[in-house]
């Protein structure tokens, strides 16, 4: 194990006893035998007894005028504010504690010393960072979390509770068509329970039945006016009664922290609409708004100190006289001096390969240095480009590579990179790069093909040991400047009048506009030739005709297709300053485009400073918080292409995780769960310190979730080195001790905010026989209504395995559930709660009441079990389902299990096997473990083990045909492949929705995630280049070729319960 991955220095948990050094400030060290888990509190309180027997005993003050400090693990001096934490979770390098008087503002250090905890890097290391642009992201954020801070203040405690209880509601207030089918169709009613709570527990039911589009202040209404008449007031007492009360109460979920505290349709919250679809009266508890209100939290935002650091050096660097970009008359060269720390495995020749790049677009040829021995890497090489100086780009960068030439046999010479790195050509505060500079290397990434990597992170590798590149940029009179928004304005004018309406060919100059009053004349080939290039999916490619054709006719396609915005920015030559000044002008003009269209304008192809931000203006329009949370894990990743640290999709998610709990529960896990990570550390760090300067009390919260799950994972660690028939008894001896249950009880789940995990059920939790020897936990559901949703919530602990695939496997599930809701078609999809922490480690939901598909077959016999009786998951089902229940478990079944067809066929999910498929006992059917897909399947020697395109086995075919003979000939059969290809057509019209979706998690690191080609997957699945006709014949040969071949499937499932039989 790595030496600082557990509660002391070599040790993954610290013994039940330990000597501890502490140091007095009269210079007296005193040693103290201590138990693992005493506070800070008792061990002061200890000391004071024991110093007393020293000499100078007397110099010391009130024990309250000193705090702790030591040095922990990271090798950080630590000062210890909080003393109800214990000594086993400080994470000390050697057991020493010094006493000292605190200096400073001891709120603020107080809150850092949170903010650490958190984050699980020590605030410490972003003071001590004096890079300019660093110190003034810290400075300049400060403002969003201000602003959202007065917002949330804005109307009291109202708004204050909207942003600790948001509603959870879907973005169309209209309710789908399949879900009016399950309501009263006259009357348009539905009926909800409202539970009444005293003090002492007492409970006072209300049925009312409602209008299903009516507002909870209507529905609180009906409730007192059902209580009224109880009370046999006359109908002026009830009127003036409801009149008088119904804005005192607010409307709560039975069983978990979701309340109802907008006025939106009903029928708009979630909850309410997941009833409705699954036949079930909603069961809602009525609070006292007072109470509610008097339950928030205490939120309190403080400046920090370092709110003043670095304005001077940015002024003084401000007050300098510069020239414009567009002033300088010269073609750009760089030097490249010499290498350092260049790692080679033989002795051979290196040499230095250079390319300017805006995105992924090559601005000019690349540029190689000499080959000089790897010995001595030393060139003092001017490499000059073909790239006019005014004619940079803003957001242009210089990759380079440290590249090896290797002779194979036959004497062929073969080059690979050996290291790289990439430097924004202007700097945060829009200077061309000048003078010279050292930069630190990054290794290259597995997968990387190509010899340079220009969507990498720009900036330089803080590993101090790795490759070391010197490079010298050209010197002018003075510092040279971007041109500011006005000067380009007026060229932009001037290039427009030079001959508006010439029509030529585009060469190096810009291609004219075809003039608005010609468009009705112009050749409908022609128009037809531009929506056939608008229609096409991210990843095609576009000619330079095509690409001609779009830059003629781009006020064409700014008033009647705006969404066509990317493959315009395909067409612009980012190496002319003519074609980008007109660019932006037409960004000032250009409508709203869609949320989708904006995210794949965030992607790592459009580095443009102003067309992100012209996305993320297009992205705070349109997304509401639903569908923000619903993108979230992307949005996340693609601020790793932003070019600088203070940038507007940063500053958009932390302005909407301030003013959303539950979008900033979910913004802190996702950037805390890759801080591992040295490329993204700094950047996500800093993001996760503004948020937790802004989001006020809910930073408690957060750090206790931080604490269970770094006990969970010193345990799980622990737990590897047991023998596997003693590791349960040592998780149940462990997590019953004191501190595990402090830590590991009462905190909100990082899974979903609104659940609150109560004491932990110990005679519950197991470690689970799978590889990584997950661990099954169990907590009491705390709510007083519990009992009304779920008693307990089960979560799986998971250490040792990358969960990201799996999220975002489950995230795209999710989508796809939510497209065809939208579309009327409910497929009873589970796409349960799955969460990456950290590196390797993370949570998942457990499904309730669900038996793997191996499972049942084990029970159910051995001839079941060996893939020779495909009748036992069908009896099984009907045996939980008796009567009229039956009925509605087959199309439960049916439906999912078409669901799950066409969504594991996209998304090329592979390594299937009745382990990882599992069936709850209403019929519904969902896939869990995602370790495989866009058709990365396992192999076996070489062979390709799963030889069809999706699971679909005689087993499910015989389920489906409610276990009749020749299922593949029934009726119920044949409506589920009309339902697999009706799902399939309305997945298809999303196809550029999926494709930019993983697009965008191209630089999360996923092994089966490394390149377009990857991606590439999904356009032969979603068949993008077919018309719907040949993409639902496409669709059917492989539905065909799925339960032709099942017994292929059948096959390779009889080895893997050989394999496992007696797991």
């Amino acid at each position: 194990m790595p030496p600082s991955s557990g509660e002391l220095w070599g040790h993954h948990l610290m013994p039940t006893q330990i000597n501890v050094d502490c140091l007095l400030p009269t210079g007296i060290i005193v040693c103290l035998r201590c138990n693992r888990d005493a506070t800070l509190e008792s061990i002061k309180g200890d000391l004071w007894k024991e110093a007393k027997k020293y000499p100078l005993f007397y110099l010391l003050s009130d024990p309250a005028s000193y705090i702790f400090v030591s040095i922990t693990q990271d090798a950080e001096r630590e000062e210890f504010y909080d003393e109800t934490r214990r000594l086993c979770d400080l994470r000390l390098f050697q057991p020493i504690l010094k006493l000292v008087e605190p200096k400073g503002n001891r709120a603020e250090k107080m809150l850092n010393s949170e903010i650490s905890l958190a984050l699980g890097i020590s605030v410490n290391e972003f003071n001590e960072c004096k890079d300019l642009e660093v110190m003034t992201f810290r400075r300049n954020v400060l403002n969003v979390c201000h602003e959202a801070v007065e917002r949330r203040d804005s109307k009291g405690l109202h708004t204050q509770a909207i942003y600790v209880y948001p509603p959870d509601i879907v973005s169309n207030p209209e309710l789908p068509e399949h879900l009016k089918e399950k309501i009263d169709k006259d009357a348009e009613h539905i009926i909800i329970c409202i539970w009444v709570v005293s003090a002492t527990g007492e409970r006072q039911k209300y049925t009312v039945k409602v209008l299903y589009k009516e507002f909870p202040e209507m529905v609180i209404a009906e409730a007192i006016r059902k209580k009224t008449r109880s009370m046999h007031m006359s109908p002026e007492e009830q009127k003036k009664c409801v009149e008088e009360y119904q804005g005192h109460y607010v409307l709560k979920v039975c069983g978990c922290d979701q309340f109802f505290l907008e006025q939106f349709p009903i029928c708009q919250y979630k909850h309410i609409r997941k009833c409705i679809a699954r036949n079930q009266i909603p069961q809602l508890m009525l609070m006292s708004k007072d109470g509610v209100y008097a339950s928030l939290p205490k939120n309190v935002y403080t400046v920090p100190s370092y709110v003043k650091r670095g304005i001077s050096a940015l002024q003084d660097i401000n007050n300098q006289q510069t020239m414009s970009l567009w002033q300088v008359e010269a073609m750009l060269r760089i030097k490249i001096n010499c290498a350092t720390n260049v790692s080679v495995k033989e002795l051979g020749k290196i040499f230095v390969k250079t390319g300017i790049y805006h995105g992924t677009e090559p601005l000019c040829p690349p540029k190689d240095t000499e080959h000089v021995t790897s010995s001595n890497p030393r060139w003092s090489e001017w490499l000059d480009y073909d790239l006019y100086i005014p004619d940079i780009p803003r957001s242009a960068r210089l990759c380079m590579s440290i590249c090896f030439e290797a002779k194979k046999h036959k004497k062929k010479e073969v080059h690979y990179p050996l290291a790289w790195g990439n430097i924004n050509l202007f700097d945060f505060n829009h200077r061309l790069q000048s003078d010279r500079l050292s930069l630190q290397l990054w290794p290259v990434p597995h997968g990387l093909d190509e010899m340079l990597n220009p969507i990498g992170t720009p900036g330089p590798n803080p590993r101090k040991d790795s490759a070391c590149l010197e490079i010298e940029f050209d010197r002018f009179a003075m510092p040279v400047s971007f041109p500011k928004e006005q000067q380009i304005e007026e060229y932009a004018r001037w290039i427009n009048n030079l001959n508006p309406d010439s029509i030529h060919a585009r060469g190096s100059t810009t291609a004219p506009l075809i003039p608005q009053n010609t468009w009705p004349d112009m050749d409908k080939n022609l128009q037809e030739d531009l929506i056939e290039v608008l229609k096409r999916d991210p990843l095609a490619e576009i000619s330079e005709q095509e690409k001609e054709l779009l830059w003629k006719m781009r006020n064409f396609c700014k008033k009647n297709h705006p969404d066509s915005l990317p493959k315009l920015l395909a067409a612009v030559k980012w190496d002319s300053r003519k074609d980008v000044a007109q660019l932006y002008m037409l960004l000032r003009e250009w409508s709203v485009v869609s949320p989708e269209i904006a995210l794949e304008l965030l992607d790592f192809t459009y580095n443009d400073l102003y067309v992100r931000r012209f996305a993320v203006k297009c992205l705070d329009q349109g997304l509401d918080d639903d569908c923000l949370s619903r993108y979230l894990l992307q949005l996340v990743q693609v601020l790793k292409y932003e070019p600088y640290l203070d940038n507007d999709l940063a500053r958009f998610l932390l302005k909407r995780a301030l003013l959303n709990q539950n979008i900033g529960h979910f913004l802190f896990w996702h950037l805390k769960s890759e801080l591992y990570q040295v490329a993204t550390r700094q950047r996500f760090g800093l993001m996760l310190e503004a948020f937790c300067r802004g989001c006020g009390a809910y930073l408690k919260s957060l750090v206790r979730q931080v604490e269970a799950l770094d006990k969970l994972t010193m345990l799980t660690n622990k737990l590897k080195n047991e023998r596997e028939d003693q590791q349960k008894a040592v998780l149940l001896d462990h997590i019953r001790q004191m501190d595990y249950l402090e830590a590991l009880q009462s905190f909100q789940s990082p899974l979903n905010n609104s659940e609150i995990l109560g004491d932990l059920e110990i005679e519950h939790c197991e470690v689970k026989t799978s590889k990584k020897r997950p661990v099954w936990l169990v907590w009491k559901n705390p709510d007083p209504m519990a009992d009304l949703l779920f008693k307990d919530w089960k979560i799986i602990f998971k250490n040792g395995d990358d969960l990201r695939q799996d999220m975002l496997t489950l995230q795209v599930i999710g989508i796809m559930d939510n497209i065809w809701q939208e579309e009327g078609l409910d497929l009873r999809m589970s796409p349960y709660g799955c969460l990456s922490t950290g590196s390797n480690v993370g949570m998942i939901e457990a499904v309730r009441n669900s038996k793997t598909v191996l499972g049942i077959q084990k029970k159910r016999g051995k001839k079941s079990a060996m893939q020779l009786d495909s009748s036992q998951l069908h009896k099984w089902i009907k045996e939980k389902n008796k009567g009229d229940k039956y009925q509605l478990a087959i199309e439960t079944f049916t439906k999912s299990c078409a669901g799950y067809c066409v969504a594991t066929f996209v998304l090329g999910i592979g390594d299937r096997h009745p382990d990882n498929i599992m069936v709850n006992e209403e019929g519904q059917v969902f896939h869990i473990d995602f370790g495989h897909f866009l058709d990365h399947r396992k192999k076996k020697f070489g062979i390709n083990r799963e030889r069809v395109p999706f699971v679909l086995t005689e087993d499910f075919i015989h389920v489906i045909a409610k276990g009749a003979d020749n299922p593949e000939k029934t009726e119920e059969f044949g409506k589920f492949t009309e339902l697999c290809g009706k799902a399939y057509i309305i997945l298809r019209k999303h196809a550029q929705l999926f494709i930019t979706l993983f697009s965008m998690m191209l630089s999360c690191g996923i092994p089966e995630l490394q390149s377009p080609d990857d991606i590439g997957y999904l356009r032969k699945t979603l068949a993008v280049e077919k018309s719907e006709e040949e993409a639902i014949e496409y669709f059917q040969q492989n539905l065909n070729e799925a339960h032709g071949g099942a017994w292929t499937t059948k096959m390779d499932w009889f080895f893997h319960y050989l394999k496992h039989r007696n797991s």
